[in-house]
């Protein structure tokens, strides 16, 4: 007998948008339930067992992030993740409303389809994976029962239920594995912004002083014309055209730099190819790619350690790292406005690397430090945490670097993660 289609709610005050999405997520086998506003999407939650909810920003009376708020403080439904749709740009100050409303992610109008039928099914598919291993527990405890009662069959079944589960945690780990290529493209959408933003500040210095020194040689030029050109007037301009000029040098330098690091960093991200590089060198670039996120807060972070480790491997991998154990420390570790300290020490070590990263911020209890690494756990759901960002550091170390990340910290002491990579792994060489 075939599964029931999963059910997806679609709430959006226009029908034409509902069509629209039936129509592009018709692939998929889904039991679209649409309504038009907030209220009704409140009512029909708590009956029915979404997986995934399309939320319209913009709609009368109560928009999509009230509903959503509303929605995640209700036990019955808080465990819903919810994309919102907007037809407005997401600057910072949107995207921080959305995700404390309870958003996962945002699309805006108009939507691709491919992107949107994308996004959709990576949601269903960790639904339907939550299903099958909740059906594997159901099994186990039947599984337990059988065997209170049939003692003598005790192998054959332990044998088969052993092998669902395994089933089920490979399926799981493929699951785990599309969630790592969903981030990286997360991470460099993040890269994309943050660079854009930051090349803003030389770019218009450049345009101010290059309207300057046009203006400046337009009335040199009439004064030539006129005859009445002084040399106090020619050491004025010339006095300014340097100052110009050296404005516009040092400032097309710095927007030259970001743009090669963001190039750089761009291109490893989205690529698994295996190269050669300085460690030291390609994880000081990926921290000042960080830096329009660092800027906005009193934090500072420091590299220091061996600066001659070349090593051969997928540098994408190394920055998704280091780029996911800082915003971690900036989302869990620091409150708004407080300064703080983030510091990376590297060292080989007999047949090892060791990367040690260290915050000084309020630091973890046992229990959540025993979970941190667990997929989509979080203490900060409601004001932007997904719960994967610690995971995927864990799985692209455990598995990509065959190495190991263990975990320190005591409450108000900060939070130290101790990385360490075998040289089978990877090769280094010493740069003597």
């Amino acid at each position: 007998m075939p599964n029931s289609p999963s059910k997806i709610l679609v709430v959006d005050d226009e029908p034409n948008n509902h069509r629209v999405y039936e129509r592009t997520l018709e692939s998929l086998n889904l039991e679209f339930v649409k309504v038009l506003s907030g209220q009704q999407a409140l009512s029909v939650a708590h009956r029915h067992n979404f997986f995934l909810i399309l939320m319209d920003v913009q709609m009368p009376e109560m928009d999509g992030f009230e509903t959503a708020s509303l929605l995640l403080d209700h036990p019955k439904t808080c465990h819903i993740p919810i994309i919102f749709i907007t037809a407005f740009d997401r600057d910072e100050s949107f995207q921080f409303k959305g995700y404390a409303s309870g958003a996962v992610d945002y699309l805006v109008k108009p939507i691709n389809d491919q992107i949107l039928k994308s996004k959709v099914n990576v949601f269903l598919e960790l639904f339907l994976e939550k299903e099958k291993l909740e059906r594997a527990y159901q099994v186990r405890l039947k599984a337990e029962n059988e065997l209170r009662q049939h003692k003598q069959n005790l192998e054959k079944i332990v044998t088969e239920r052993t092998q669902e589960l395994q089933n089920s945690l490979t399926e799981l780990m493929d699951t785990q594995n599309k969630l790592v290529e969903t981030e990286k493209m997360a991470s460099l959408g993040r890269l994309v912004a943050g660079i854009a933003h930051e090349l803003n500040t030389p770019i218009g210095i450049c345009v101010t002083a290059a309207s300057y020194l046009n203006n400046d040689t337009i009335g040199l030029t009439k004064s030539i014309a006129d005859g009445a050109i002084k040399k106090s007037t020619l050491d004025e301009y010339l006095g300014s055209a340097t100052q110009a000029t050296s404005l516009l040098l040092s400032n097309l330098e710095r927007a030259a730099a970001l743009i090669g690091n963001f190039k750089l960093i761009a291109v490893d991200i989205s690529s698994d190819m295996i190269r050669e590089f300085n460690l030291n060198e390609y994880i000081q670039t990926t921290l000042d790619s960080l830096q329009p996120a660092l800027k906005r807060t009193q934090i500072i972070t420091s590299l220091a350690g061996d600066k001659d480790i070349i090593i051969e491997a997928c540098p994408g991998t190394i920055s998704q790292i280091i780029t996911n154990l800082v915003m971690n420390s900036l989302l869990h570790a620091f409150d708004e406005n407080q300064q703080g300290e983030i510091k990376i020490h590297l060292k080989k070590q007999q047949n090892q690397i060791a990367i040690d990263y260290h915050d000084n911020g309020c630091g973890m209890n046992d229990e959540v430090k025993n979970l941190i690494f667990e997929p989509f756990f979080t203490t900060k759901r409601a004001t932007g945490g997904s719960g994967l960002g610690l995971s995927i550091v864990y799985n692209l170390i455990t598995q990509n670097l065959a190495g190991e990340i263990t975990c320190s910290s005591e409450v108000n002491q900060g939070t130290q993660f101790n990385i360490t990579v075998p040289l089978t792994a990877i090769t280094l060489l010493n740069n003597n």
